[in-house]
This record gives C-alpha cells, structure tokens and sequence, in this order.
C-alpha cells in the first residue's frame, strides 16, 4: 500500500527498520538468510544498493523476497544506468512476482569512477538530476496506467509507450528519491512518498562526508518542508546509518577512527550516527523523530545484533 495515503505527520510516524545489502561477493543462500535474520530481527524492508562490478541487486532482493515475507526496496537505482520504460516495466513486473512488496527508490547517480569504467559520460549533475526527475515522472505514469507519453525535452527523446503492466501496489509502489542538496531535496519533496537524507554530491563525483551535521539535516529538513507544503504530513522521512556505537559514552581509552570528516563532538547529534547503549539509542531516535520527522532507518548487517534490542522497543512506538 503506498505511504502517500498515510495522514499522520511524519513526526508521529511507526519507525521503520530497513537492512542494506552489499552485493558485494553475495550468494543466493546468503542474501537469503541474511532476508530471514533480518524478518526474524524485526526489520521492515531488505534494502539493495546498485553498482557495478557486483551482482545485480534486484535479482537478489526477489530471491529474498520469495524465501521471506520480507518489503524490500532499491537503496537507490542509477537512473543512468536504465531506460525509464524497460525499468518500468521491469518493476512492475517484480511488484507483482513478490505480492505488492516492493519499494523503489531512484537516484541521478554519483559515482564518477563507475561511468567511466563503464564508457557512461558523467554529466554534470543538472542533466543526471533532470533526467532522474523525467524518469520519475514517467515510472509513476507506466505504473498507475500503464502507459508512458513523454514530450522530447533535454533529459529524453520522445517516449510514447502502451501496453505497460501496472503496478499491483496502487497507484504504484512507495517511490523515495535521496538527495543532499536543495535541487534535489526540493523535487523529492514534491513528488516522492520518502525522501532520503544524505550527504550532498560532490561535482566531481562522490559526496560531501562532512555533510552530516546537526545543522546540515536542519538545512536539508528545511529546504523539505518548504517545498513539501501541504505534502509534509504525508513523506516518510528517511536517513541511513554510517555507524553504530554502543560504546561511545561509556568508552575510556582513544575513540576509534571515524568513516566520515566531522569531529568526535559531533558524532553524537549527527542523524547518520547512532551512540550509547540500547536505552540511550531508543531516546536518541525518538529525539530525532520528534525534531526532524525521521522515521526510516536504514542500518547495515554489522548493526543488527547490537540494534535488535532497539527495533523491538519501536516496533510498536
């Protein structure tokens, strides 16, 4: 059932848990039990990267998908990387094999290296972030009616496609776009059922690790809301953990060293971060729901064990 029908403020919205899988030397029978573990464990939606040089992660989250009862969700596709009517249609399809549970989220791409590794050109980011926005558009007409008519613009040529499948999730599955900066953020708001917190894209590729303060979400949470309107209460708000610190209070020796560029002081307000011990963490993303309207968050496999205590306490909060 899509999110775009909930009317609780995003403030006041059930936490959900998501798991990202690394493809990354993945096996079926991995991805698999990682799916059951993670179903068992309380998480909400299995979560696939994509990248290349890796195993393709639709594949393995429908294989997870049959072998569980578990959501899962692209965390995020490369627009640049598929046609907006064979992707359409390849969703759908995959909506309907696995019973109305997926969620699609959709990205303009960053990872310069991938592109030329692959003889993709990187565009500057005004193109990608425009074609990723045409090609949302067009994923949610193909899905709710099974049809794309798209005028030739600067993103895309003609496209007047029939005879789509539509989604079985009406009017189609929860979209959300992630973004950094205001373009981005500003159209998620708009248009997406969630709208994904992260660090702003670099020009040159790659991403900005020192933008994950407390002030650059309140910049971010701001440019949504603004945009967002009469939307706000109905976007889930998103953000993904970089780590998880049980023992960032009570640590007496030299912390350990950090993935992303901000200082030790800030570790503890940034939303990308999760420290103390279970009690501490359940206040900390009450805290942050409350502030910022975070609801979904998305954790890696190594956080689970030390998270299981906190996804059972919120599970019906």
């Amino acid at each position: 059932m899509s999110t775009g029908h909930v009317t609780n403020p995003p403030e006041r919205r059930p936490f959900r848990f998501g798991l990202i899988l690394d493809s990354r030397g993945a096996t079926r029978d991995g991805v698999v039990e990682l799916a059951r573990q993670a179903e068992v464990a309380g998480i909400d939606v299995l979560l696939g990267t994509d990248h290349l040089g890796r195993w393709a992660t639709l594949p393995l989250l429908q294989a997870a998908a049959e072998a569980t009862s578990i959501r899962i969700g692209s965390f995020v596709l490369n627009n640049d990387l598929r046609h907006p009517t064979v992707l359409a249609q390849e969703l759908t399809t995959i909506d309907a094999i696995t019973g109305g549970r997926l969620e699609i989220g959709i990205g303009a791409g960053w990872n310069r290296t991938e592109y030329e590794a692959a003889g993709l050109s990187f565009d500057p980011a005004g193109m990608r972030v425009g074609r990723m926005q045409a090609s949302l558009r067009m994923l949610k007409q193909a899905m709710r009616e099974g049809r794309i008519d798209h005028p030739a613009d600067e993103a895309y040529p003609a496209i007047h496609q029939q005879d789509l499948p539509m989604s079985v999730q009406r009017p189609h599955p929860p979209l959300m776009v992630g973004g950094g900066g205001p373009l981005v953020l500003r159209f998620a708001a708009r248009e997406a059922d969630i709208v994904g917190i992260d660090p702003r894209s670099l020009p040159a590729g790659g991403a900005d690790p020192a933008d994950v303060t407390e002030a650059a979400v309140d910049r971010k949470i701001g440019w949504i809301r603004e945009a967002a309107a009469d939307r706000w209460a109905h976007i889930e708000i998103n953000i993904a953990l970089f780590e998880v610190d049980p023992e960032f209070h009570s640590r007496s020796g030299a912390p350990p060293k950090r993935s992303r560029a901000i200082s030790e002081a800030d570790v503890a307000g940034s939303p990308h971060y999760l420290t103390g011990d279970a009690k501490e963490m359940i206040e900390t993303l009450l805290a942050r729901r409350e502030r910022w309207g975070i609801s979904y968050i998305a954790l890696r496999p190594q956080h689970l064990p030390v998270m299981a205590p906190v996804l059972a306490r919120l599970a019906s909060v």
